[in-house]
């Protein structure tokens, strides 16, 4: 018997939650485990694909798909874990599965959109993670981007626009002025190459991070993440047959951490992964 927590923001399908934190479970075995009623939330015996609350307990009786997580360390130490999310998997239980996985805890200290794969820092303490939020608050921290564009051509540059979170539809709005209740966002752009059709790899720096800022911030010029399904082109994304979304996080830089800083050790150093597209 395995036991989960579901710790997201918002209600979703247990079909959703479930193969998260189970990468090795299809879904024909999942529906196939609900019949035989080998699966529980919140301790009752559930036989189809209900809907579960922050908070709830997910109990799933078979070890299907218990084996085949395995996290995938870009740098470690005694105070943290710099490893990749994949796409899918939301960043809370991602953390929940390393922290099965290796028998400790461990904290995300920033946070990646559920279908955005890349890389992700996760602290090892209440200390190690006040300490890693004070860096991304200071700035100390430069996050880089690699995606497929669609649409027109990006001109490089760094792009200021206006955000707002609409949390009842789970979206986000672009001002290109500012306007009461919109937070400023700042997002590099540069193209790396041209590939065929209207597509452009092109690597995107975060001077804010904001929720689904690259996503809506490039839609909202005109040259969308090819694959997004929330703000992206719905007439692009068929034609190319685009079933997932073309945006990784590749890169943690960090600049100069103050000695009395526990994380001090990383001061100076970049941590880097290739984009898969």
């Amino acid at each position: 018997m395995k036991s989960f927590l579901y710790k997201g923001a918002k209600t979703v399908k247990l079909g959703r939650f479930l193969p998260e934190m189970l990468p090795g479970l299809g879904y024909s075995s999942f529906k196939r485990l609900l019949s035989e009623g080998r699966v529980k939330v919140n301790s009752k015996r559930v036989k189809k694909d209900v809907f579960i609350n922050p908070g709830d307990k997910v109990e799933i009786f078979s070890a299907e798909g218990s084996s085949s997580f395995r996290s995938e360390s870009v740098y470690e130490d005694k105070d943290i874990l710099i490893a990749v999310k994949p796409r899918g998997t939301e960043t809370k239980n991602f953390a929940a599965l390393v922290s099965e996985e290796r028998g400790g805890r461990f904290l995300p200290v920033h946070r990646l959109d559920t279908n955005t794969r890349g890389i992700l820092m996760l602290a090892k303490s209440e200390e190690a993670f006040r300490a890693a939020v004070e860096l991304f608050r200071a700035g100390a921290v430069e996050k880089y981007y690699m995606a497929l564009l669609c649409g027109i051509r990006p001109k490089d540059g760094v792009y200021t626009a206006y955000l707002k979170k609409d949390g009842k539809e789970g979206k986000v709005e672009i001002s290109p002025s500012p306007k009461p209740g919109y937070e400023q966002i700042r997002t590099g752009l540069e193209v790396v190459e041209k590939r065929d059709g209207s597509l452009y790899l092109c690597r995107i720096r975060l001077y804010t991070g904001k929720t689904h800022q690259i996503r809506a911030h490039t839609a909202f010029l005109g040259c969308p993440v090819l694959g997004d399904t929330k703000y992206g082109d719905f007439e692009i994304n068929r034609a190319m047959r685009a079933k997932r979304q073309y945006l990784t996080a590749v890169k943690l830089s960090f600049g100069n951490v103050p000695k009395d800083n526990i994380l001090s050790a990383l001061s100076g150093k970049s941590f880097e992964i290739a984009c898969d597209f």
